[in-house]
Order: structure tokens, then C-alpha cells, then sequence
């Protein structure tokens, strides 16, 4: 069988609410961007590219060697971000993207492989995504934790920032634990999509739930497109999103 053919792009801004500047933080002496560029390289795609709008960055990726493209400054989300990567880059319609999070450099090849094992196994799908199980209500309650609800053919229902699904009876008691009844969701930001699709997604108008909850997957569900969703076969590593994930990084004797 001939292997599955991908490309890798990587979304890039300076800015950031929790962390400005973060993809050229040094993480023991390497900037976060050179960190994801290196772990994805690693992951078999035939292209990896940047997409950013900072010069910061591409200057930054571009002198360390590697592909990076400047893209407009107001696109509302990653995906919009790529969507011009693969237009830039001339990628053809039917090429399939793996949208990989320049904040979560470690993360595991076998969650690759099994995305994009999923999205072969779902040609109905324009999206293939993961998600870890919930184990504690600090993290349901997160809003920085996105949560998600999936049908019984393990297809997105809907995203939130809000403990989903709410157990009514459950939680209107001051609950100490998470009832043993229900599957909680923690999404995983690692997608799977065709260069057709990111055409589509982005000529469409955000959505209204999109707005509310600041999650762009929810652009794709309120357009009525069908994101499928597994567990994901690895435990997804923290990714740095503040100065403790930082600090805990540059503590932790396993990285290098």
C-alpha cells in the first residue's frame, strides 16, 4: 500500500493574551517555534512549513534553515492562517494538512499516525481530531480545557470552554467528583483536513457559536461539516501556554 501522503504547517503569531511573544521563548536555550519545526520533522511528512505574520519569526525559522511563509496579519484563526500557507505554497486541493501546534512540541507520533489513520477511515469527514479522557473536575471546569461531545459514531457534537456534557442532577450539588456515569472529553488542537476544505472554511463567515466560545472548530459544525474524533492512544503533553508551563519545562531534566 502506498503510504499516506502529508504535509505539516505550522501556525505561527507573535502575539499571544496568556504569553506574549511565546513561539520565540527559549525553552533551555531554543525558541518554542524551533522546537515544533524539530519535532515535526520527525514526523514523516513530505513538507513542514511555518505560516506566520511576524518577521520576528520568520526571520527566526528562516535562518535556522527551514520553510516558512509570511501571511496577513488579521486572519482570525490558525486554520484561516494555513488556509493561505496552502495557497501560497500552491498545494493542491486534494493534499492533506496536519495542523500541528507550534505551542506542543512533544507531541507523540503514534497520535499522529492515529489522526491521520482516522481521517482515511472517515472519507465522509473534513476534519479528524483527538481527544484525552477527563479524569477531575478542576480540569472540566478549565476554561482554557476545551471539552467535547461526540455522538455514538465518535462524530463532534459540539465544542465548549463550559463543563460538557452538565450533569444536571450531579453538579447542582456541589459535586466533589466527576460522576462515574459520564464520558468526559478533553479535545486535543491536532487536526487533519484537506487543502480543499481550508478553501471552504475560510470564505465562510465566522459563526456566531464560534465567536461566543472563541473555538474555530465550531465554524466547521455550524456549517454543518462533520469532524470525527478518537481517543487519543498517547497522553498529549503540557503545552506552554504560561510562564509556569515555562518554568516547568526549563525544570524538567527529561527535556532537552
Amino acid at each position: 500500500m502506498k503510504p499516506f501522503e502529508f504535509v505539516i504547517c505550522i501556525p505561527a503569531r507573535y502575539q499571544s493574551s496568556r504569553l506574549p511573544g511565546k513561539p520565540l521563548i527559549k525553552l533551555k536555550g531554543k525558541e518554542l517555534i524551533l522546537r515544533a519545526v524539530e519535532s515535526a520533522h520527525r514526523l514523516g511528512a513530505k513538507e513542514v512549513t511555518v505560516a506566520t505574520d511576524d518577521a520576528r519569526i520568520f526571520d527566526c525559522v528562516k535562518t535556522a534553515g527551514y520553510d516558512v511563509v509570511m501571511t496577513a496579519e488579521n486572519h482570525l484563526t490558525g486554520t484561516d492562517r494555513i488556509a493561505e500557507c496552502a495557497a501560497i505554497k500552491n498545494w493542491s486541493s486534494d493534499t492533506w494538512v496536519l495542523n500541528y501546534q507550534g505551542d506542543e512540541p512533544n507531541i507523540p507520533r503514534d497520535n499522529v499516525q492515529q489522526v491521520l489513520d482516522l481521517i482515511q477511515q472517515s472519507p465522509e469527514a473534513a476534519i479528524g481530531t483527538l481527544y484525552q479522557p477527563i479524569t477531575n473536575l478542576d480540569t472540566l471546569f478549565d476554561p482554557n480545557v476545551v471539552k467535547v461531545v461526540t455522538n455514538d459514531r465518535h462524530q463532534a457534537l459540539y465544542f465548549s470552554r463550559a463543563p460538557i456534557p452538565w450533569s444536571q442532577q450531579h453538579f447542582n450539588q456541589q459535586a466533589k467528583r466527576l460522576p462515574e456515569n459520564v464520558s468526559f472529553k478533553r479535545h486535543i488542537g491536532l487536526y487533519v483536513y484537506k487543502v480543499a476544505f481550508l478553501h471552504q472554511f475560510s470564505r465562510l463567515k465566522p459563526a456566531a457559536i464560534e465567536q461566543c466560545e472563541s473555538l474555530e472548530q465550531l465554524r466547521a459544525l455550524a456549517a454543518g461539516e462533520q469532524i470525527v474524533v478518537a481517543r487519543a492512544v498517547c497522553d498529549m503533553p503540557h503545552g506552554i501556554d504560561t510562564a509556569d508551563d515555562v518554568m516547568r519545562f526549563e525544570q524538567d531534566k527529561t527535556q532537552r
